[in-house]
């Protein structure tokens, strides 16, 4: 007789195809926007050699991500075609946060429920990589508290995924970092002990070889664009990641007036008011059976990255978003599961902000005002024009208009449109249309619809992430 696949199996696997359902509902066929674009147009170049000249010819910040465009390449080479297909690469992030706290009751219904989680887990980013990460490392810190005095319990854990944050970005290295203090400050004793470096030799060599790589990025001039970062922009981090983005108004409208969001502080209020209060009840549970050592360690791993990112913000003109704290996501969610698994009328502010965050993850895969900048329309338009024999003034990201030129045309289409970037107007004077997703390329500070009525033009259509302007 057979034995039946034991529960310890099943209820893993019955988790991880889940996590793809929803995953796969979450993902969209979206145009790529500009960030996307940077990672999908490198994706099409035919070797590994050519997609390493093409990642280094690019530069941006791309460079300091070391594994997540390489997978992006192997993935698109594997038969991944479209945006839909190309993004299907972050399911398997989604599926190894689930399970890395699956034993933690509720995790899954708040993780598979956040606004932010699911959002990246449609972006081309390494973000849902990052999510990932953030969310086995939480589970090799409950590890290393709940080992003895005596044992190395979690340290290899801790290990990994100190690694797994490392290769993912510059800023998630900041994480990373932040784990091991964490990690030390709950287990100063392991740095006395020879078993500890014994153990964790092997894992020293990759540390110092990712350095070493971001080392090298640095010195040969390689970061993230300067965006003019402060304290609203960071502010609207935390507005990201605690997923309350799909209850008010869209990134773009956010981008051009921030006041915008006092219109929807009616809904966003008491959203966020529930989500603190089950935050703050869930750390309060918590905090009751830790000790201060614990506490204090847990705070070092989550807090201290972000106000070094902050302070680099600030001082390196880089705008920190949500996106950058994606391994701090655990640390949000966890306690409002914990809510979640409370007795009575204590975890109606879980449930309300579970709601609220399940609200907000509609809005955003279904309302057009959160949808991703258009290229691949504006993409149409401008080969369309070029063929007709106008000039195009173009200022917009190039490299995501050169995967969709791809799509319709293989490379002649891409060496088609190379005159948006290298051969177009230098100016509106000499141009016939105009088509804008970023004013800041190519008008600076200057109003550019006051730029374009000046010169004659007139606004004929708009669409998500841009504006299309016709010489009179």
């Amino acid at each position: 007789m057979t034995s039946q696949p034991s529960k310890s199996f099943l209820a893993p696997l019955a988790l991880a195809a889940i996590s793809i359902a929803v995953g796969l509902a979450a993902i969209t066929h979206q145009s790529f926007w500009m960030d996307e674009g940077c990672i999908a147009f490198r994706s099409l170049m035919p070797s590994v050699k050519e997609w390493w000249r093409m990642h280094l010819h690019l530069g941006g910040s791309e460079v300091q991500m070391p594994v997540y465009p390489l997978l992006a390449w192997i993935w698109h080479h594997i038969g991944a075609n479209s945006e839909y297909a190309m993004r299907l690469v972050n399911l398997p992030w989604l599926v190894i946060a689930v399970l890395a706290l699956r034993r933690e009751r509720f995790w899954p219904m708040v993780l598979l429920t956040s606004p932010f989680a699911l959002y990246y887990a449609g972006e081309l980013r390494p973000y849902a990589m990052q999510i990932a990460a953030g969310a086995v490392a939480a589970g090799a810190m409950r590890r290393v508290i709940a080992g003895s005095q005596d044992d190395f319990s979690g340290l290899h854990a801790t290990a990994g995924a100190s690694l797994l944050l490392a290769i993912s970005s510059l800023t998630a290295a900041m994480f990373s970092a932040g784990l091991w203090l964490g990690v030390l400050v709950i287990r100063p004793d392991w740095l006395r002990a020879a078993g500890f470096w014994k153990r964790i030799a092997p894992w020293l060599c990759g540390a110092l070889a990712i350095a070493a790589y971001y080392a090298w990025t640095m010195v040969a001039g390689y970061r993230a664009a300067g965006m003019g970062g402060n304290v609203l922009s960071i502010g609207f981090g935390f507005y990201e990641l605690l997923g309350l983005t799909g209850l008010g108004p869209g990134r773009s409208e956010i981008r051009a007036n921030p006041r915008v969001v006092i219109g929807a502080l009616p809904v966003l209020l008491p959203a966020f008011a529930c989500i603190a209060w089950a935050w703050i009840g869930g750390v309060r549970g918590w905090i009751q059976t830790a000790t201060p050592r614990q506490v204090a360690g847990v705070a070092c791993a989550a807090a201290l990255p972000i106000l070094v990112l902050a302070g680099v913000g600030v001082l390196m003109h880089f705008r920190v978003l949500g996106r950058h704290l994606s391994p701090v996501l655990p640390a949000l969610l966890l306690p409002i599961a914990a809510s979640l698994a409370s007795a009575g009328w204590r975890k109606l502010p879980a449930v309300l902000a579970v709601g609220f965050g399940i609200a907000s993850s509609l809005s955003l895969r279904f309302q057009e005002k959160h949808a991703r900048a258009d290229c691949r329309r504006a993409t149409d338009i401008a080969i369309e024009a070029l063929q007709q024999g106008k000039a195009v003034f173009w200022r917009a990201d190039i490299n995501a208009a050169r995967f969709h030129a791809y799509g319709k045309g293989g490379w002649p289409m891409v060496n088609f449109i190379q005159t948006l970037e290298t051969g177009g107007p230098t100016s509106l004077m000499f141009a016939d249309i105009a088509i804008i997703s970023r004013p800041e390329l190519g008008f600076g500070e200057a109003d550019h619809r006051a730029e374009l009525r000046r010169n004659s033009f007139e606004l004929t259509e708009t669409f998500t992430g841009f504006e299309v302007w016709k010489s009179r």
